[in-house]
């Protein structure tokens, strides 16, 4: 049995990479092209996220996850949720142990309910970060570090006066990207694309279950 399963290991986590990856590879597209993630690539990043941390026996932040990504809907059932994961939380030393990726699936939720966030976007965000849970920092910096390219069009050939009355009137219309006809509205799903592979190849290159 020990010998099928070293066997059967490599075989599986080859797989998982190459099912992520084509998942991810298939968003990107979608988005360059439509600007929307496709339903089965979000969700199908989403549930291996809540896959690894099943596998890899992090029972509490798998409830967790869930229920915070659950809850990010909003309503009854999303208020529901929400309640769910607050209260795991209260789980001793979980916070301690796991606050990159608390903290920063609470910085997506937030980013998802003010609208600078598609629920697509979102919904591969939750996902990466799960997926990329056991290397602690790597994702959630990445997910920041790829915040800075929303603000270069901020900067782009304009005087400080023009940055000062963009910046006034972006944080006055917060969460109606829609609305703006000068946001320069990145298929953000490409971004994800590119983190999710370096790390699944190049940053996490053995095994990922």
């Amino acid at each position: 049995m020990n010998s099928l399963n070293q066997a059967l290991n490599p075989s599986l986590n080859l797989a998982l990479k190459v099912a992520i990856s084509l998942l991810l590879i298939y968003a990107a597209a979608i988005d360059l092209k439509k600007r929307e993630v496709p339903y089965v690539a979000g969700i199908g990043i989403l549930l291996f996220g809540a896959f690894y941390l099943f596998w890899t026996q992090h029972w509490i932040l798998g409830v967790f996850y869930l229920a915070a990504v659950m809850g990010s809907r909003g309503g009854v059932w999303g208020l529901v949720m929400t309640g769910i994961a607050l209260t795991t939380l209260a789980v001793p030393g979980l916070m301690a142990d796991a606050y990159p990726f608390i903290l920063a699936i609470f910085f997506i939720i937030m980013m998802f309910r003010f609208g600078v966030f598609g629920q697509g976007d979102a919904v591969l965000a939750f996902g990466l970060l799960a997926i990329a849970y056991n290397d602690g920092l790597w994702m959630p910096l990445a997910m920041l570090g790829s915040s800075v390219l929303g603000i270069i069009p901020l900067f782009w050939k304009r005087s400080p006066k023009e940055i000062w009355e963009r910046t006034k009137h972006i944080l006055s219309n917060f969460g109606k990207i829609e609305e703006d006809e000068k946001a320069v509205k990145f298929p953000w799903a490409v971004i994800a694309a590119i983190m999710g592979l370096v790390y699944l190849w190049l940053a996490r290159a053995g095994d990922i279950l």
